[in-house]
């Protein structure tokens, strides 16, 4: 019997600790209803977990993104019925028009309400917006540069050796386009500007666009290139350097494309959707300038009514489309959100029914602990009775 060494309560003291740091964590998990509630408890499913929250919460903002663009294509192709609405109604002062036994006074009072027909039909496509953006005057279906934009190469100096570089077209805060050079160091060399403008602009995808060069000679006896480049792809500018130097004359560069509305429908880079909206004006539609006044024209006005009609009647068919694709991708965003809530909850959540088993099994433990620690501590007393 040894008095020094309780080597008893040693032994019940460390089975006390762990019940208590078990009956502790049962506790947490309890009461955050989490059982991992920090990285030690288990590393590597914490750090599966923690990836798949914020999952779930990129495929709540998808979801949004995708609410949203339907919101979009629905209130485009409201706009487009009530121009359908007007079209039908343009066919049937086409016919009426043709009508030979007409009068000169009878058609014009046809072409006063085709007119203000005309009229209302571009206002539509002019005024319907979404957040701000307009959605039916060729606004997503040309989206990618709207507007001709003038780029000239003046005072840029940069350390260039031979051969062909690519250059960037950027826009800056104040809307100026710039264009910038990639992979050369600055020092001085002044760019005089460019030549040959049909080999400076190509397209990523050629066989989507198409590159127009035209040469007009100015009043100082210079002359400038322009280069339009319409159609689909991505813009790039190249320049060959003579002797340091680029030689030649100011480029004019006009980008047409046909850009679309690009919605953002997964939680990776990429996962987007391009819905191009077609244009609803007049002059997309073929019935700018369109005449009722005379029986011939009237037989041309019919033509140009149909073929507006069909151009319509494509363009509702491609919006019921582009809705129908973002129902899917809704409802599959739903199902997605789902099976991964539901693997988060698996890794993460506590199950309250097998945790509370514990809890009851540690407290119990707990408490038997603290009276065989009790009885320990009291073991050596005995020795007393020796050396009486």
């Amino acid at each position: 019997m040894k008095i020094n060494s309780n080597i008893t309560a040693y032994i019940t003291n460390n089975a006390y600790a762990q019940n208590e740091k078990r009956l502790g964590a049962a506790t947490g998990r309890l009461s955050s209803g989490y059982k991992l509630n920090t990285a030690g408890d288990d590393p590597a499913n914490f750090a599966i977990a923690a990836k798949l929250r914020s999952m779930i919460k990129g495929l709540d903002k998808v979801k949004t993104n995708t609410t949203t663009g339907m919101s979009v294509l629905e209130t485009a192709e409201a706009a487009m019925m009530e121009t359908q609405d007007m079209v039908h109604r343009l066919n049937e002062l086409a016919i009426k028009s043709s009508n030979g036994t007409l009068s000169s006074s009878d058609r014009q009072t046809i072409q006063d309400e085709a007119n203000q027909l005309i009229k209302e039909i571009d206002r539509i496509a002019e005024t319907t917006e979404f957040n701000g953006m307009k959605l039916v005057n060729g606004f997503f279906n040309d989206r990618g540069y709207t507007n001709e934009l003038s780029v000239k190469v003046m005072d840029y100096s940069e350390q260039v050796q031979a051969g062909k570089y690519a250059v960037n077209l950027k826009k800056d805060a104040n809307g100026d386009y710039h264009l910038e050079n990639s992979g050369v160091d600055t020092t001085t060399g002044q760019y005089k500007g460019y030549k040959d403008a049909d080999k400076l602009v190509g397209m990523t995808d050629p066989t989507k666009a198409t590159i127009l060069k035209e040469t007009v000679p100015n009043e100082d006896g210079t002359t400038t290139d322009f280069v339009t480049v319409k159609g689909v792809g991505d813009v790039q500018i190249r320049f060959e350097v003579e002797n340091g130097k680029i030689t030649g004359n100011p480029l004019e560069l006009n980008l047409t494309g046909r850009g679309s509305m690009r919605l953002q429908v997964g939680t990776e880079e990429g996962e987007v959707i391009s819905a191009s909206i077609p244009s609803m004006t007049t002059t997309a539609m073929g019935l700018a300038g369109i005449d009722f006044r005379s029986k011939e024209s009237s037989y041309e006005a019919i033509d140009k009514v149909n073929n507006a009609i069909a151009y319509v009647n494509r363009a509702r068919s491609t919006m019921g489309a582009y809705e129908n694709r973002l129902e899917n991708t809704e409802t599959f965003l739903d199902a997605y959100n789902e099976n991964v809530t539901s693997s988060v909850s698996r890794i993460q959540d506590t199950d309250m029914a097998e945790m509370m088993i514990e809890f009851t099994s540690m407290q119990i433990l707990s408490q038997a602990g603290i009276s065989m620690l009790a009885q320990a501590n009291e073991a050596p007393q005995a020795a007393l009775q020796l050396l009486q």
